[in-house]
């Protein structure tokens, strides 16, 4: 017969296993969170050129001052703000219409919400390479076009088409993202509230106003803060699609930072700019918690 050796209440194992059990997380935590951060902080007060191979050699705040009066990064900023928030944006419109669509108990409904959730598990890099060759000058979207009469538009030449391109591309592929949190978010409420509101003549907009919306802030808060990192780290569409061109109007930070460090070996610079990424992406997403705390507020309006 096996026997168990019971270990008293407050002996030295009792005291210590909650530290020893978050050991291996922590391990985890450091390894790939912490010390890579400050790694990062570190070269970014530093000089450290790859093309002359020498060490780090430490500057301050040298390399954010030059930040300052960067014109390029300044643009890249831009680009990446614009583009990232008119995505966003519309991938939060469509996902939404379509989840409130396919709430309902649609013939085929099965089958649609199938295929809507194909794009988001295609590689970013294959969705950008076949974006490039449909908004290519002899693509197929420009023959459409020609079919129908309408003179064919330089996708990728023009600045202004170019961004749109990278914005459609990107809108194509996440906005079944949305539509995939908003459904969970839309089937989670209770039907009582509805069969309650419908009792008391509540129209349609209202019912979305003071029922469905409220309800859906959670899910919301959810969808726009993983959404807006990835669209304001947007790289693999964008190097795909346009490489930044024409004339740096797609230009975006994570790619600004990869030419700077890798192809330009301005490592220390360019881990500036992606430290000044990562205060720009925590400041956004705060403000976006705190923000979408106003749907919660429209209940009582």
């Amino acid at each position: 017969m096996s026997t168990y050796r019971v270990v008293p209440a407050g002996s030295v194992f009792d005291r210590f296993a909650k530290h020893i059990f978050i050991l291996p997380g922590l391990g985890v935590l450091v390894a790939l969170v912490i010390y890579p951060t400050y790694y990062l902080i570190r070269l970014a007060l530093s000089n450290f050129d790859l093309t002359f191979m020498t060490k780090p050699v430490f500057i301050g705040l040298g390399n954010f001052i030059q930040i300052l009066s960067d014109t390029y990064f300044w643009g890249a900023l831009g680009n990446t703000l614009v583009m990232a928030s008119i995505a966003v944006a519309l991938e939060f419109v469509f996902g939404l219409g379509m989840a409130l669509l396919l709430n309902e108990d649609l013939r085929g409904g099965r089958i649609i919400k199938s295929l809507l959730i194909v794009p988001m598990m295609i590689p970013p890099v294959v969705v950008g390479l076949n974006f490039k060759l449909i908004f290519d000058q002899f693509g197929p979207l420009n023959d459409l076009l020609q079919r129908l009469g309408v003179s064919c538009v330089d996708w990728l030449g023009n600045p202004l088409m170019a961004k749109v391109s990278v914005i459609l591309a990107d809108v194509w592929q996440w906005s079944s993202f949305m539509f995939i949190i908003f459904l969970a978010g839309l089937q989670a409420i209770p039907q009582y509230l509805y069969d309650s509101a419908k009792v008391d003549g509540a129209s349609g907009w209202r019912t979305f106003r003071f029922i469905t919306w409220p309800m859906l802030v959670p899910s919301a808060t959810v969808a726009l803060t993983f959404r807006v990192m990835d669209a304001l780290k947007i790289f693999d569409v964008v190097y795909m699609v346009t490489s930044g061109g024409p004339s740096f109007s797609t230009e975006v930070l994570s790619l600004y930072i990869y030419r700077t460090g890798f192809r330009f070996g301005t490592l220390g610079y360019a881990s500036a700019v992606a430290v000044i990424m990562l205060i720009l992406l925590t400041a956004i997403i705060e403000v976006i918690i705190k923000e979408t705390r106003l749907g919660k507020r429209l209940e009582w309006e």
